[in-house]
């Protein structure tokens, strides 16, 4: 690589390294066409639909707190849905629902809790597998819907919130250029697209790169990353 073009800037920054976190299919498709790398990537996973709530009071919640459904194969059903046979994807009535209770006092008021809710959505798009989260209505009504799901199994913080913010997949989409908000990447995929690019000096890390998604391995993917262009740069 010689560098980067940046939006809105006339010259390209010069540069030995880039380090791309970007979903891989963007990078492949979008800023450095590579159609024999796209093969497997447009298959998309998951995304993520999310709730910034600050609560009034103690929960008594742990850092961490997965609320199942009792239908997975219906979460993911709704979640995908079923091009091949013409069913569409939807929000899932009964989805997972990860709550992370931040004990850090820089990001909560004494007293109150920060919580970070995380649910399984189907990718932002107008296609069969998607849903169209800028739907009039859809993301505020879908919120309502998670916030009873977490009364009906025994967490009722509905009349206790403080603030309430909503990220749906297309927020996502938008936020990190990951297609449709599915931040994982591909999806069933084992292997996935290498840190090292088809350019000399290029990388790819993040949730779309080995090895996978989720913090922990993404963590991993930023490790190799730094570890590899250390000892060369």
């Amino acid at each position: 690589v010689h560098g980067v073009r940046l939006a809105g800037v006339a010259a390209p920054v010069p540069a030995d390294v880039v380090v791309a976190n970007v979903d891989a299919l963007t990078v492949y498709r979008d800023l450095l066409p590579a159609p024999r790398r796209l093969a497997g990537l447009t298959d998309r996973s998951l995304a993520g639909f999310v709730l910034l709530l600050g609560v009034r009071g103690q929960s008594g919640l742990a850092h961490h707190t997965v609320f199942f459904p009792r239908d997975h194969d219906a979460e993911f059903d709704a979640v995908f849905g079923h091009p091949g046979r013409g069913v569409r994807a939807r929000p899932a009535a009964d989805p997972t629902v990860l709550v992370t209770v931040a004990d850090d006092p820089m990001v909560r008021p004494d007293g109150h809790e920060a919580w970070f809710v995380l649910v399984n959505a189907a990718r932002h798009g107008t296609a069969t597998g998607a849903v169209d989260w800028r739907r009039p209505g859809l993301a505020e009504a879908y919120a309502d819907r998670v916030l009873d799901v977490l009364a009906e199994r025994g967490v009722d913080v509905r009349d206790r919130l403080l603030f309430r913010e909503i990220r749906t997949p297309a927020d996502l989409a938008e936020a990190t250029g990951a297609p449709g908000g599915a931040i994982h990447g591909t999806a069933g995929r084992l292997f996935r697209p290498a840190n090292r690019g088809p350019a000399a000096g290029l990388w790819l890390v993040g949730g779309s790169s080995h090895p996978g998604g989720g913090l922990p391995m993404v963590t991993l993917s930023a490790q190799i990353v730094a570890e590899e262009i250390g000892p060369a740069w």
